[in-house]
């Protein structure tokens, strides 16, 4: 017989797992169209390729100078030659700044902090939780914010080491490894973007020629970078109070909304790295570094994305990233056994790579963090450790870490949005 409370004992309306596989099969198929879309038109504009020779030459000069200098993880001075590159010059320099001084300041954390807590997993774990959850939380609202998104990185692998290496000195020489490996790629990209810079302000002051559009990239563009210009628009004085009235609510609730989100992403981004660092620390796994990375990074949102209180983003960032790194994969293993040990053929197949995920990363067709995605994985793929090698077990292990990652931060999103489903009818019946 119903009641006048029963109203509020009624559950909220939960969305059938049916429609959630829906969404996220549509997701999925929106990425590979909109990846085919752009290899159909693999002729790419003159700002975009100019853009992906720049990041291509960038991965291969930090190659050649890591394998020069004989350091430890190549792959790493790859990737910082690939991500600190821009389309402008000023935009480059400011983020290899941020990468620098974030890996600078990381690498000091975790040398101090790594030897004195290796052993005690009761601090170990919650440490290394609470370093993602405040790092993710400032990156969401600082305008250096990738300079927090490198420090915690750099701080969560060395903190990790020490763990392993159980030796303050190893933890420190594995500290300034990481600082060397990033300096390396970091300086071969603002090399490379002074050179082009230069040359084309020389080559536009001699012919006269107009400056050239420039490739743009959802993936790359900062978090600051976009300011939208407002137009004023002249009302009657009751008009424009009343929608003054209506924005500044707007503002508001967007304001409250964001920050809401920057809480739950850095929950969510704890609650990940501290699993992921139980398994781990227990089971002595493989490929935590790229797990954690993962963890970190996919919650990295633009500011146009937190203020709407819906987890889409996250969910479209997780699966690009899972497409490009599953291509990126297939691709190289399959290349692996017929370029061989061939340090020429590698190179050369490894810039082919590059400059194809750049050029699907400035397009306009919705694939820009697959084509990211799919350079970075590229990369770890066939830029091994010491020399080049055809053996895909580290190839492998280091895909399998950016998977884990992505099940584990899938599946603590999912354990919140239940625990909140939950918690909400209790919250209605007070």
């Amino acid at each position: 017989m119903p009641t006048d409370d029963s109203p509020r004992r009624a559950p909220p309306l939960k969305p059938p797992l049916t429609a959630i596989i829906g969404e996220h099969a549509r997701i999925v198929l929106d990425a590979f169209a909109a990846l085919g879309r752009e290899l159909v038109a693999i002729v790419p504009t003159q700002a975009r390729a100019l853009f992906a020779t720049q990041a291509m030459l960038s991965v291969g000069l930090a190659v050649a100078l890591a394998y020069a200098f004989h350091l430890s993880n190549i792959w790493w001075a790859a990737i910082s030659g690939f991500a600190v590159m821009q389309s402008k010059f000023s935009a480059c320099a400011q983020r290899g700044v941020q990468r620098v001084v974030g890996t600078v300041a990381g690498a000091l954390i975790g040398a101090v902090a790594g030897p004195t807590i290796g052993d005690l997993p009761w601090l170990f774990v919650p440490l290394l939780g609470v370093i993602a959850g405040v790092s993710v939380y400032r990156a969401l609202v600082s305008d250096a914010g990738y300079a927090w998104v490198l420090g915690a990185v750099t701080s969560l692998m060395v903190t990790f080491e020490a763990h392993r290496l159980a030796s303050a000195a190893a933890t420190a020489s594995f500290a300034l490894l990481r600082v060397g490996e990033v300096a390396v790629g970091t300086i071969a990209c603002v090399g490379v973007s002074a050179l082009f810079h230069a040359g084309l302000q020389h080559y536009r002051k001699k012919r006269g020629a107009a400056p050239l559009p420039r490739a743009q990239a959802a993936s790359t563009v900062d978090r600051v970078d976009g300011v939208n210009a407002q137009t004023i628009t002249i009302m009657p004085s009751d008009a424009a109070q009343a929608v003054q009235a209506v924005e500044a609510s707007h503002v508001a609730r967007a304001a409250q909304i964001a920050l809401a989100m920057r809480g739950r992403l850095a929950w969510q981004s704890a609650w990940s790295v501290m699993i992921l660092a139980s398994l781990a620390y227990a089971w002595n796994l493989p490929g935590f570094a790229q797990a954690m990375v993962t963890a970190i990074a996919v919650l990295i949102l633009p500011a146009s994305a937190l203020g709407k209180p819906t987890s889409k983003p996250i969910a479209e960032r997780m699966i690009q990233r899972f497409v490009g790194c599953l291509l990126a994969g297939g691709v190289s293993l399959a290349l692996l056994p017929l370029v061989g040990d061939n340090a020429l053929v590698c190179m050369i197949a490894l810039c082919a790579g590059v400059w194809i995920g750049c050029h699907v990363q400035t397009g306009t067709q919705g694939a820009s963090y697959v084509g990211r995605q799919f350079s970075i994985a590229f990369i770890m793929v066939f830029v091994q450790d010491h020399h080049w090698s055809s053996d895909p077990m580290p190839a492998l292990t280091r895909l399998a870490g950016i998977l884990c990652g992505i099940v584990v931060l899938s599946g603590v999103m999912a354990a919140g949005t239940a625990w909140t489903q939950r918690k909400a009818p209790r919250t209605a019946m007070r």
